[in-house]
C-alpha cells in the first residue's frame, strides 16, 4: 500500500479518543444494575492479571496548551481545585465500593 493509499484511507472524520465509549456511542438507555455487576466483575478479571489503569483527568491549567483538546479552566487561582479534588475522591470511594478487592499495585 503506497503513501497516498494510505492518506486517503485515514483521512477520515473520527471521534478523539478522550472517552470510552467514544461520545457518539453514549445513550441513556444504562442499566445502573447491570453496569455495577460488569465493573466489578471486569475489575477482578484485569485487577488479578495486569491490575486495573486510572485516568485522573485534572482540568486547571495556568496556560493554555495548543495541542490539548480537553475540558479545561486556564487559571492561576489555585484555590478552585480543592472542591474538584474533593468530588474525585469522592467519586473514587464510589468506585471502590464496588470492588472485591483493592487494586493491585504493579
Amino acid at each position: 500500500m503506497t503513501c497516498v493509499n494510505l492518506s486517503e484511507k485515514y483521512n477520515v472524520a473520527v471521534p478523539r479518543y478522550t472517552s470510552y465509549p467514544s461520545v457518539p456511542f453514549w445513550n441513556n438507555s444504562i442499566d445502573v444494575d447491570k453496569w455495577k455487576k460488569v465493573f466489578a466483575q471486569q475489575v477482578d478479571i484485569s485487577n488479578n492479571g495486569e491490575g486495573i489503569s486510572l485516568y485522573i483527568h485534572l482540568p486547571f491549567c495556568e496556560s493554555l496548551c495548543t495541542y490539548c483538546g480537553c475540558n479545561k479552566k486556564i487559571t492561576t487561582n489555585h484555590s478552585v481545585e480543592e472542591e474538584y479534588m474533593q468530588a474525585i475522591v469522592k467519586e473514587w470511594d464510589l468506585y471502590k465500593a464496588l470492588m472485591d478487592d483493592k487494586p493491585h499495585d504493579t
